[in-house]
């Protein structure tokens, strides 16, 4: 995907908002049927969390990025801090509930995008972590309503992520499709960031969620799998830890099949105490994916890893958004809640 992204870098940043493509010859082909795109660097390295730079109310920060989520969360940051509105409470992937504060963040701009204002939740304590100088002040869900109009390119594997825009025309109609390729596979997206991938030819439904850092799946797809509970319980022992602490066990898991695409022996956790299953940062980490949200299809093209930035080891804070692993320990069972 890098030719494909030098491309959209020196044809459609020229214009004010999002980027105007004024090249109207050669309209069958899939980069002419853009009509506006952002393509952001991710600050990350191998194995973090995507998170792209951003500006909130004229001041440089950095955000996580997923699909999975549907509200923006943030942390005060310094000079950079949101009105404390009334309490809201969220609940966790595995049940539990984290107490947050509404608030509105004043503008929101994403390189030459300006979402303008946004409402939010206000996440307890200061951002922790700072990306190429910038505060990595929370999530900015993606599957928020105002990106409802927008196609999302994680192209992981070489470090960038795409907002994009198509044509409607006739002649554009599979060019999102046609943009990743021959050796691209379909699969059906519902709902933002749901799709139905087989396991050992049964169909299932699983979330995108690139904020995890494995895939996850609860432990009634055992048997789905063929696996019995003491098939599971003899693997390794996990501890994530989102609201609360979650046990799960790891287990390599072969032939999962996205639209055709295999992606091989992969490591993933069944946890007793969640019930939607989540394709993680492993996932993202072997294949550029497209959300086409006007066709409900994600569209995903096997690559190869090519990025150098060094690993941050950071993951979204779920102890307070309610979410996603920050950190996982393997071995003895840990108790209480950091």
């Amino acid at each position: 995907m890098r030719i494909f992204f030098v491309c959209l870098t020196v044809a459609c940043l020229g214009g004010s908002s999002f980027g105007e493509v004024r090249a109207h010859d050669v309209l069958d082909s899939p980069e002419n049927c853009i009509k506006a795109a952002v393509v952001l660097p991710l600050l990350g390295g191998s194995g973090d969390a995507p998170i792209i730079p951003v500006q909130v109310n004229g001041i440089e920060a950095a955000m996580y990025v997923s699909p999975m989520f549907g509200r923006v969360m943030v942390h005060d940051a310094g000079k950079l801090w949101f009105p404390l509105g009334a309490d809201m409470p969220l609940k966790a992937q595995n049940g539990a509930v984290t107490l947050t504060s509404r608030t509105l963040i004043d503008d929101v701009q994403i390189g030459p995008m300006d979402l303008g204002a946004m409402r939010a939740n206000l996440l307890d304590g200061q951002a922790e972590h700072r990306v190429d100088g910038r505060p990595l002040i929370g999530m900015l869900g993606l599957g928020n309503e105002i990106f409802s109009e927008t196609d999302i390119l994680f192209d992981v594997p070489n470090g960038k992520l795409a907002f994009l825009k198509f044509r409607k025309d006739k002649v554009c109609k599979d060019a999102p499709h046609r943009l990743m390729g021959a050796h691209s596979h379909v699969v059906q997206l519902r709902r933002g960031a749901l799709i139905a991938v087989r396991a050992n030819a049964t169909s299932q439904d699983m979330v995108l969620d690139p904020d995890l850092s494995e895939t996850v799946l609860p432990t009634s797809w055992g048997d789905a799998l063929k696996l019995t509970s003491d098939d599971i319980r003899h693997e390794l022992i996990v501890t994530t830890q989102y609201v609360g602490i979650s046990v799960g066990h790891q287990y390599v898991l072969n032939g999962l099949d996205l639209g055709g695409y295999n992606p091989g022996p992969m490591n993933v956790l069944f946890q007793s105490d969640i019930s939607i299953a989540a394709l993680g940062d492993d996932i993202f980490r072997k294949a550029a994916i497209l959300l086409d949200k006007d066709a409900g299809q994600a569209v995903f093209l096997p690559e190869t890893e090519n990025t150098s930035r060094p690993t941050l080891h950071f993951h979204f804070d779920e102890n307070h958004a309610g979410h996603t692993a920050v950190t996982q320990k393997t071995g003895q069972i840990e108790t209480g809640v950091k």
